[in-house]
């Protein structure tokens, strides 16, 4: 399968959201011996529960997780952040002693309770990722091996699972030298299978364009997560203790007629077609449908095609506007919103308004065993319980609505479309 991929945010801004979205959250509470606030930090056993607790609201409000009804959980990995902080728990989840599917549970309440789920492996559980990452550190060290000038054998230490956030894997391993001392710490991209340098840069962002992706909009990123998170952690706790207010307190609610349009000229002109399809059959119809409409969209977002299909995300709001000019509907005002919220969501949701939701390493939808990284999606409904999904028409399936949990990317962006 081709990777349907959106420069949402560009992939340099791996090492600054990964740092953002769960350094903090964990660097300033761990050790009560210190002195310091521990009431944030997640045990292995809290997070068994959570994960026991969650795998049955799943089976209930996800039809396609029907068959984890009576399924238990068992811990499989303990990770960490970049500072060997805990940031991750992984389960797998267990029926008739078979392994049909794994959750990640957060090691800190200031990261939403559950951080992703699928019926896919733990990916430090695939053999194929953990001997290619060994293989590649191996060569790392005789690299170093061969450009000293003492020719010093290094050993290799054992591997620190690391996890940054959905999609964010990694295995980290430190190479010391015949003294026992760390020479270096090599991480390995355990999916893709490369070493990763969370110091240097890829990829250039339009100096006109860099708000899209400063400091401050992480910071407002981590600071939604972490207050939306602490709620949910209240509510999935209140919540534990008595079963009863979990079905009172859950609403949900889809749009329909919203077409569904397998990828085509690039993901984000494709989830925009689908909106603008949408309004086609509500009271907008000149405006063209089907393929027609994705590739005049990718050409107004001046999308890469013929090539990746790749789309900046700042000219989605600006394809779709020129689109709708082009067929005489000047009354569509489309617009990026970089700072999105479940509030938000719920609020166009209601309204009847779909929406293109472009995700920066976006987690794995149901039904899948790939995550969604950079991903453009059009959002057509939601799921209001004890942890919120957002239902997609996702451009990779023309048969089936997706779920995926809200928040379960590193960085996202919604455009709003409103006639």
């Amino acid at each position: 399968m081709i990777m349907k991929k959106i420069l949402v945010g560009v992939i340099f801004l791996a090492t600054l959201i990964a740092g953002l979205a769960f350094l903090p959250a964990v660097n300033a509470q761990e050790e009560s011996s210190n002195g310091t606030d521990t009431s944030n930090v997640v045990s292995a056993e809290q997070a068994e529960k959570v994960a026991s607790y969650s795998i049955k609201e799943i089976s209930e409000s996800i039809v396609n997780f029907s068959e984890w009804k009576n399924a238990t959980v068992k811990l499989s990995t303990v990770y960490y952040d970049l500072e060997g902080k805990k940031s991750a728990y992984s389960f797998n989840v267990i029926e008739n002693e078979k392994q049909i599917g794994s959750i990640f549970i957060s090691a800190t309440k200031d990261n939403c309770p559950v951080l992703e789920f699928s019926k896919g492996k733990i990916p430090n559980e695939i053999p194929e990722f953990t001997t290619r990452s060994k293989l590649l550190v191996e060569e790392r060290a005789n690299k170093i091996k061969s450009e000293s000038n003492n020719k010093e054998e290094l050993t290799i230490g054992k591997m620190k699972p690391l996890y940054l956030g959905p999609t964010f894997y990694y295995a980290e391993y430190t190479l010391t030298d015949k003294k026992g001392k760390a020479k270096e710490k090599v991480i390995v991209d355990l999916p893709f299978s490369t070493i990763v340098d969370f110091n240097e840069p890829n990829v250039n962002v339009p100096d006109e364009k860099k708000h899209y992706f400063n400091s401050t909009y992480l910071q407002h990123q981590h600071e939604i997560r972490k207050q939306d998170s602490n709620t949910q952690w209240i509510t999935l706790e209140k919540e534990m203790i008595d079963p009863s207010s979990y079905s009172t307190s859950s609403s949900s609610k889809s749009i329909r007629g919203v077409p569904k349009y397998k990828w085509y000229y690039g993901c984000s002109p494709t989830a925009s077609g689908m909106v603008l399809g949408y309004w086609a059959s509500h009271g907008y119809s000149y405006l063209v449908t089907g393929y027609d409409l994705v590739r005049e969209l990718a050409s107004a977002m001046g999308t890469d095609w013929p090539g990746s299909g790749a789309t900046w995300p700042y000219k989605i709001d600006d394809g779709i506007e020129k689109v709708c000019n082009n067929h005489g509907y000047n009354n569509f005002d489309a617009s990026n919103d970089i700072y999105v919220s479940w509030n938000e969501v719920k609020a166009e949701v209601n309204a009847n308004k779909p929406f293109v939701l472009s995700m920066l390493n976006g987690g794995t939808g149901n039904g899948y065993t790939q995550p969604y990284g950079e991903h453009s999606v059009t959002c057509i409904g939601y799921y209001d319980g004890n942890q919120d999904y957002v239902y997609l028409h996702d451009t990779w399936d023309t048969s089936n609505v997706h779920y995926l949990a809200f928040g379960s990317w590193t960085g996202a962006m919604a455009t709003w479309v409103r006639p």
